[in-house]
This record gives C-alpha cells, sequence and structure tokens, in this order.
C-alpha cells in the first residue's frame, strides 16, 4: 500500500534548492518508497556524487504517484459525474426537463427570484456542453484523458450544486418577504452530510470484516458524495477502495 504522506514529502524535498537539499533525508525518502536497500547504501557511500541519481529516482516516484493519484481523483469525480447525468438527463437518449416548473407567480416575483430561473436554463446548457465535451475523450484522441476529463468532471459538479440552489432558493421564495431571508425548506446537501456520517461507519466496520459486497455498497455511496473531504477520501484509498 502507497504510503500516501510520503508524497508531499518528496515534493518538498524536490521543490528545495539542489545545494540545501538533505541528502540523508532524501535517501530514506527513498528507501522507504523502493524498500532498495543496495541502492540506498550506494547513495550514501558517496551523497555529493549520488545526489543526481536520488533526484532522479524521486522524481520518478513523484510523477507516477501524481498519475495515480489524478487517475483515482478522476475516477471518483467521474462517479459522481454519472450520478448527476442520470439526474438531469445529461445522456443524448435522455428525456429529462431542465426545470421543475415555472412557479403561477412567477411574473410578480422580484427580478432577483426570477433571474434564478434564467441562470438555471443557462446553467444546464452548460453542464450538458462539458459532459458531451467528456464523453468524447478517449485514449484515441487524448495523450492524458485523465487531466482533460479532470476540469470537465470538477465542472459539471460545480454546475449541478449551483442549479439545485438555485432551484431550492426560487421554489421556496415566499412572496413579499425580502430576498436574502429566504427559508430554504430541504437543503438538498443534507442527504449528503448524512452519507458522509453513514460512509465513516461502514468503512469502520469494513475494516474490521471486509467483503466484496460490503465493499460494493461502500463505493456506491460514496460515488453520491459530490465534494468528499481529504480526509474521506485518504480512508477510501487506504482501504483500498478507490
Amino acid at each position: 500500500m502507497i504510503e500516501l504522506e510520503l508524497t508531499p514529502k518528496i515534493q518538498e524535498w524536490l521543490d528545495t534548492e539542489p545545494g540545501k537539499r538533505d541528502i540523508e533525508a532524501g535517501a530514506n525518502l527513498l528507501l522507504r518508497v523502493s524498500r532498495n536497500q543496495i541502492l540506498y547504501r550506494n547513495i550514501m557511500a558517496n551523497p555529493a556524487r549520488k545526489a543526481s541519481t536520488l533526484e532522479y529516482h524521486l522524481q520518478k516516484i513523484l510523477k507516477n504517484r501524481l498519475i495515480k493519484k489524478t487517475h483515482s481523483e478522476v475516477k471518483q469525480l467521474m462517479g459522481e459525474v454519472d450520478v448527476i447525468a442520470a439526474n438531469r438527463g445529461l445522456k443524448p437518449s435522455a428525456r429529462t426537463p431542465f426545470q421543475n416548473g415555472k412557479r403561477a407567480d412567477h411574473d410578480e416575483l422580484p427580478d432577483e427570484i426570477k433571474q434564478l430561473y434564467v441562470d438555471n436554463a443557462d446553467i444546464m446548457r452548460r453542464m450538458r456542453e462539458a459532459h458531451s465535451r467528456l464523453r468524447m475523450i478517449n485514449p484515441q484522441n487524448s495523450t492524458c484523458p485523465d487531466s482533460d476529463r479532470y476540469p470537465l468532471a470538477k465542472a459539471i459538479i460545480a454546475y449541478d450544486r449551483q442549479y439545485r440552489d438555485n432551484w431550492n432558493k426560487y421554489d421556496h421564495y415566499v412572496k413579499g418577504s425580502p430576498v436574502a431571508s429566504v427559508e430554504l425548506a430541504v437543503d438538498p446537501r443534507t442527504a449528503e452530510k448524512n452519507a458522509v456520517k453513514n460512509l465513516n461507519l461502514m468503512l469502520g466496520k469494513y475494516a474490521k470484516n471486509p467483503s466484496e459486497a460490503y465493499a460494493t455498497r461502500i463505493k456506491d455511496l460514496y460515488a453520491t458524495i459530490s465534494n468528499p473531504s481529504d480526509a474521506l477520501r485518504k480512508k477510501m484509498e487506504d482501504a483500498e477502495l478507490v
């Protein structure tokens, strides 16, 4: 299993000016990752001459780790995008309306509230365009699919969050009240908070008694969380579930 805490330490060591690098500390990082005792001893036998060798190996390790990290992040983001695509009808074959419905008193609402309805039409257009571009990316037309997918997946998730927030505010505005005083009857992220809580409990049980069926349930629940914390992502990585 990859020791994730070493990645930023390797990055920090490589970012240090060559003349100020602690060769022994770098060699110890290399040893912890590679377990190569012979390489470690060769470097420490002549640190000044082997500094470039140490840098080469750490650069290679960092590059591979960042590639794996990006792949893991994109895989998780794509799971979120699939949920959004299903909910919003983003796939070409889907015929889901973009809106919940215009209010009967729409024309009597404050301009700021009416604008939310207009904004959501534009947000849906952008979401569809981003999803179309995302679907077109593949190893045949992209030298690095993960890097190309990452910003589009992040954009779709952000668009969906704004889309939900706009509808929530539009639907629950009470005519005649100050716009700033809108009380949302249901925060759409409450369910996500509960999902995070349940996921942490499930990960604890999985650590004690792992099973393929339980792993699938955890992965499915994780895919519904639109913006997992670094701590939660690390727990999933430590459990080798992403």
